[in-house]
């Protein structure tokens, strides 16, 4: 920032990262933060705010170690209540403290997530995209796609391929497409 280009933004978002204390700020918007401050009143309220939070912030105490303590263990408490799902293969899994597993929902195995990949079905996925494949191929290649624009455009409200316009255009080596 330069020195008589500083905006109202520009000050509030210095305020609210390095506060009140001008020695905090980064030297360079010192001087158009102060000429800022010198000629807009909006200016001086936003400096006089965060001078206050400040002043309020220095006066709040601090917790002490046992309080900070304290507060460590009602966390945990509250975090061993919620139930988490972790999935737990029992080879893997050396068991686990009852105190520690009280909050654990066990997920199937790695057994349950493999069934999909075996053979059977590998076969029967791959069988469905060829088939999507060769009816795509046909439709594409037939003329039954330009015997459905008149419905679609009759469901739609929206004129598909009247006139000599072009609907859509693809190139095939957009690398947006690829």
């Amino acid at each position: 920032m330069s020195n008589n280009t500083m905006t109202i933004a520009d000050f509030e978002r210095l305020l609210d990262v390095y506060g009140s204390d001008r020695t905090r700020w980064p030297v360079e918007a010192r001087a158009s933060a102060g000429q800022l401050v010198a000629r807009d009143k909006a200016a001086r309220r936003l400096l006089a705010e965060a001078e206050a939070l400040d002043r309020t912030l220095e006066r709040a105490p601090l917790p002490s170690l046992a309080e900070e303590a304290a507060l460590a263990d009602r966390i945990l408490v509250a975090a061993r209540r919620s139930p988490r799902m972790v999935p737990i293969a029992k080879a893997d899994v050396p068991p686990i403290a009852p105190r520690a597993a009280d909050n654990v929902v066990q997920l199937p195995g790695s057994r349950a997530r493999t069934r999909w990949l075996t053979p059977t079905a590998f076969g029967g996925a791959a069988g469905m995209l060829a088939a999507s494949l060769v009816l795509g191929l046909f439709i594409g290649l037939s003329n039954l796609s330009q015997g459905m624009l008149p419905a679609l455009e009759d469901m739609t409200g929206i004129t598909l391929g009247s006139g000599s316009h072009v609907v859509a255009q693809v190139d095939l080596l957009d690398e947006d497409l690829l």
